[in-house]
């Protein structure tokens, strides 16, 4: 099963954020069910300069609560971490 969403007016929000002065928005863009609680899935940034940018293929796996094989904290611990606590339980929440 793939979701595409392929604008932001339509795809899955997820955070926004500033970095730098800049701030984004983030979006799930597509997601495909891989079976077994895993999902492929892409995200979009929208800058505040407009310009956009997309993730590469990431793997969720909502039974182990990882993403691309690293475990995702329930609370984001840094600025890396930033969005991941929501972005997992966004991609897990709707498994149709």
């Amino acid at each position: 099963m793939v979701a595409l969403f392929p604008n932001p007016a339509f795809a899955e929000f997820v955070y926004s954020g500033m970095r730098q002065g800049i701030s984004y928005d983030i979006y799930i863009h597509e997601k495909q069910d891989l079976g077994n609680n895993r999902w492929r899935f892409r995200t979009r940034a929208v800058y505040s300069r407009g310009q956009d940018y997309y993730s590469p293929w990431r793997i969720a796996d909502c039974s182990q609560s990882t993403i691309d094989g690293k475990l995702v904290p329930a609370i984001a611990r840094s600025g890396s971490e930033e969005g991941a606590p929501k972005l997992i339980r966004l991609i897990c929440q709707d498994n149709s």
